[in-house]
């Protein structure tokens, strides 16, 4: 049986939660990264997706685009869903919490200038009071077992740290949550690997996190 190919581009930005819970999980997938030489606009129509776009995930008869959608399915396929209605009730939750918080994160850094920046870096700490308050005593995002929304939210975080690096100061239960998410056996191969690129984060023309040196 031929292996579940992500295709993505060669940076972090959507796939990455994705690379992180097959990983996990033991599959043995093909990570095709495209590069900027126009090869996906001459595929996307020969796959047979409903929409085209990147990151897609083939899996067998199984043809996905759009990141949360492959994170769903394979959180189902995986038991990563959740272990009861609540669990899942709150999985969702977080899930859109998380895209909300990252898209202010996005529309803070893509474009030039360092007002958004600065205006995103006043108001990220009330974010990350919500999200301790609903983290609270769990091991995980949503309780004691690992979900797909960990996956989403140590990005999530580990995006903030590289914009602040002292950003989670002050915030123990976060900063402890993303070592906790970091630090999974079964990513490690993974984040030791020549495979794993830390940056850059997005893709060119994006004002920040698209070139330059990794902030230390």
């Amino acid at each position: 049986m031929a292996k579940p190919v992500l295709g993505y581009l060669d940076f972090r930005v959507l796939a990455e939660p994705i690379r992180y819970l097959l990983y996990y999980k033991n599959v043995q997938f093909e990570d095709k990264r495209y590069q900027r030489d126009g090869t996906w606009d001459k595929e996307k129509s020969t796959f047979g997706f409903d929409f085209p776009s990147l990151p897609y995930y083939i899996d067998g008869k199984v043809k996905l685009t759009q990141s949360i959608t492959i994170l769903r399915y394979l959180a189902k396929k995986f038991d990563l869903e959740g272990t009861c209605e609540m669990e899942r009730v709150r999985v969702a939750l977080a899930e859109q919490q998380i895209w909300d918080f990252y898209m202010a994160f996005v529309h803070a850094v893509v474009k030039p200038g360092t007002e958004k920046r600065e205006e995103y870096l006043k108001k990220v700490p009330d974010s990350f009071k919500l999200l301790e308050a609903f983290i609270g005593s769990h091991k995980y995002m949503v309780g004691d077992n690992l979900t797909y929304v960990d996956f989403m939210g140590y990005e999530l975080l580990d995006f903030n740290i590289l914009l602040s690096r002292d950003i989670l100061d002050g915030f123990p239960i976060l900063k402890a949550y993303h070592e906790r998410i970091r630090n999974l056996p079964e990513l490690q191969d993974y984040f030791n690997s020549s495979t794993y690129k830390k940056w850059p984060i997005f893709k060119p023309p994006a004002a920040w996190g698209s070139s330059g040196e990794m902030p230390q």
